[in-house]
């Protein structure tokens, strides 16, 4: 049975459901965001409209079997100006790395006018859950977070997400087989196998609480290249949450040197409800390449520097990150919050800024800004992207 063929098949025994409703479960999100992006010093600007529609199907098939789905939908238009390059990458956009290919793109691009049309369909859930007793199993397309830290999570091995994309909160899926016991309610053994790229990742991991701090221990497979062990410890002292996790990754081959990816931050809410936040991150892989991309004339500059998908061997490319925050609800309905990074090997810097307004029940008006500028004497040189986005959101 094929990718299309399967799908279709799915659809139908939801759809199928329908009359189950106690069984059945619909919810999602549909979401407009204009925005503006403006890189120096060349002045190349983008204008960009993103339609986003999110489906989440659930079906309680019995009392131990459930199948979930998610689906994501999208509409892109760009329109550039001056020497802009195109931002729309299908190949990039549509990338689905698991076993099935479950994403496709319609595209249509007017060169004369500047203008660039995409349209992409994907599913980043597709899964079987089988649950009794202490045991839960569960098939196909799924999340699986083993990170802890906020920022950057060297122990999410399994599928890495970029801070900067603010507008994915349900983070990217793998293909995988994942078994979990639960040894109590405080601790639990998870051994989880997922393919990305036709290459096999594997690992195990065990989790635990004792005297008021949560430790988890994580080794397997990575990729197939590296040898992978790690582990994280959270806690919290009088209200001043702690959080930490490590990885070291080991070459299969021998012949280069291990690598290992660090991040330790905390967070504390005052009585006022303001939230601060601090992270820093270490991760011994910063190379020249991207110096040399940019340098030599590399057009899309910033933009291709913080838009490139991370993972959990190369968190950064930056070998040092320091992260801080601070959130504060204004009023009952508005939520505001000022974030900030500097990525001290390259003296580069973003500073993020969001005001969430809530209009009505289920309905979210959002201003977004993000600016990434280099400092100094950077060894990327003197660059500024300034991105604006204004998002009109509708969940249900």
């Amino acid at each position: 049975m094929n990718c299309k063929k399967y799908i279709l098949f799915f659809c139908l025994i939801a759809i199928s459901a329908t009359a189950q409703d106690k069984k059945l479960s619909l919810s999602g999100y549909v979401s407009g965001m204009p925005s503006l992006i403006v890189q120096q010093p060349e002045g190349n600007t983008w204008g960009q409209i993103l339609l986003h529609n999110r489906l989440n199907f659930g079906w309680q098939m019995s009392e131990h079997f459930r199948v979930d789905a998610g689906m994501r939908n999208r509409f892109i238009a760009v329109v550039e100006t001056g020497r802009a390059p195109s931002l729309l990458n299908p190949e990039s956009i549509g990338y689905d790395p698991g076993l099935f290919d479950l994403s496709w793109n319609w595209m249509n691009v007017e060169t004369r006018r500047a203008t660039s049309l995409l349209a992409n369909t994907s599913f980043d859930r597709l899964n079987v859950t089988f649950e009794k007793n202490n045991w839960k199993l569960q098939a196909g397309r799924q999340r699986i977070n083993w990170g802890q830290t906020f920022v950057s999570n060297p122990n999410d091995i399994f599928n890495t997400y970029s801070f900067f994309d603010f507008d994915y909160p349900e983070r990217p899926g793998c293909d995988a087989f994942r078994t979990t016991y639960y040894h109590k309610a405080t601790s639990l053994s998870e051994l989880a196998v997922s393919s990305r790229d036709n290459r096999i990742t594997a690992a195990l991991l065990h989790r635990w609480n004792s005297n008021n701090i949560d430790y988890q221990l994580i080794a397997g497979l990575f990729s197939e290249t590296d040898i992978v062990v790690g582990g994280a410890l959270t806690s919290d002292y009088k209200g001043l949450n702690y959080r930490s996790e490590l990885s070291y990754f080991h070459p299969t081959n021998g012949k280069n040197n291990g690598t290992i990816a660090v991040s330790v931050g905390g967070d504390y809410i005052f009585s006022n409800s303001l939230m601060l936040q601090t992270e820093i991150l270490y991760n011994n892989t910063c190379t020249l390449y991207e110096v040399h991309s940019i340098s030599s004339g590399n057009k899309n500059g910033l933009f291709d520097i913080f838009s490139a998908s991370p993972s959990a061997k190369k968190l950064s490319f930056s070998d040092w990150n320091i992260f801080a925050s601070a959130s504060y609800p204004i009023t009952p309905r508005l939520n505001g919050s000022l974030s900030g990074m500097y990525f001290v090997d390259f003296k580069s810097c973003y500073a993020g800024l969001s005001l969430d307004f809530s209009v009505i029940e289920n309905l979210d008006f959002s201003f977004i800004a993000q600016n990434f500028f280099t400092i100094g004497n950077s060894a990327i040189g003197n660059m500024q992207m300034m991105m604006g986005f204004v998002r009109l959101k509708y969940s249900f």
